[in-house]
């Protein structure tokens, strides 16, 4: 072998050792240990890896559009969509659709509560509809006109037992206030809605720190920026997010009032006052639109969202985790 030969043959050893080397460091990656595979490896081999369950539940066409949900018992949960007067009773074990209970024609229907032996179904327009099931006939539908119309956007509905009432929240508009959000209150022994609201909602969620200093920086600038300055202050406003209630329901152990917004994909948790304490962003992936929540007899909350990408509806029992 000529000394020429010798150094190209010592040149394609190092490209090719290179490559690999580049390869395994920065291409290969390797199929990561499923969590019942890392439960294996460290469990008693004698007794049987339990299967991870992800706790969610892609949904039928029919419920495409979901638009509220609640637990009629542990194993079912009824649920609503924006564009049929029917309750729908989905056993979340079987992952199907186990009843249908149809109580109006085509509307747009956005909160649903179930007291004793009875369902509450909102309408986006104020209309009530008490509906009481009947063994092999129609159910039985009553109605209520409440003081809203289409422009108040009625969305949120739930139980409130400790009281023995309903409570409805406005999206849109509210009756009286321009920069707040109401939560009104429907007595179920009288049958009748209390014009003044229990309490009411901040339509907006005030920035962090950090943005009311860069706020103050903006105003300390030089004045031939303060347009510039003017038009980062509107943006900065703007952070200041409106809060838009898609769905509500009381939390079971701590009596706290979960709030949906459904735009914007979040969560806000509020105390009995109505002040917001908590806010979270939910993953807008798996939440492209949520607007029902509720509890079970357990305390666990369970979050559903109209269909997204994916062009599935989904109900996922929610972990801040």
């Amino acid at each position: 072998m000529s000394k020429k030969e010798a150094i190209w043959m010592i040149a394609i050893v190092v490209v090719v050792i290179g490559a690999f080397y580049y390869y395994m460091k920065y291409v290969f990656k390797p199929t990561p240990k499923q969590p019942t595979e890392v439960m294996a490896a460290n469990a008693n081999t004698t007794k049987p890896v339990p299967a991870i369950d992800r706790q969610e539940w892609l949904l039928p066409e029919e419920l495409k559009e979901i638009s509220a949900n609640v637990f009629q018992d542990d194993n079912r949960m009824a649920c609503i969509q924006d564009n049929a007067g029917i309750i729908y009773i989905y056993n979340l074990q079987n992952k199907t659709i186990d009843e249908k209970i149809q109580f109006a024609e085509k509307g747009d229907y956005e909160g649903l509560a179930m007291v004793k032996n009875a369902w509450y179904v909102l309408r986006s327009d104020g209309l009530l509809y008490e509906v009481q099931p009947q063994a092999g006939k129609k159910p039985l539908v009553k109605t209520f006109h409440l003081p809203f119309e289409a422009e108040n956007d009625m969305e949120s509905l739930c139980f409130d037992s400790a009281n023995n009432r309903l409570l409805i929240g406005v999206k849109e508009k509210d009756l009286t206030e321009k920069d707040k959000k109401g939560i009104y209150s429907f007595d179920l022994k009288s049958r009748q809605m209390n014009k003044n609201a229990v309490f009411y909602i901040e339509s907006t969620v005030n920035g962090d720190d950090k943005d009311a200093k860069d706020a103050e920086k903006d105003k300390n600038k030089s004045d031939d920026k303060e347009k510039d300055d003017k038009d980062k202050g509107k943006k900065k406003k703007k952070g200041n997010d409106e809060i838009k209630p898609s769905g509500i329901a009381i939390d079971p152990k701590s009596n706290e009032l979960y709030i949906l917004d459904g735009p914007s994909s979040r969560l806000f948790i509020a105390d009995a006052k109505g002040t917001i304490t908590s806010r979270i962003q939910l993953d807008k992936k798996t939440f492209p639109q949520p607007e029902g929540l509720c509890f079970n007899s357990k305390g666990e909350l369970y979050i559903s969202s109209e269909a997204g990408k994916n062009e599935q509806g989904v109900i996922v029992k929610f972990n801040p985790d």
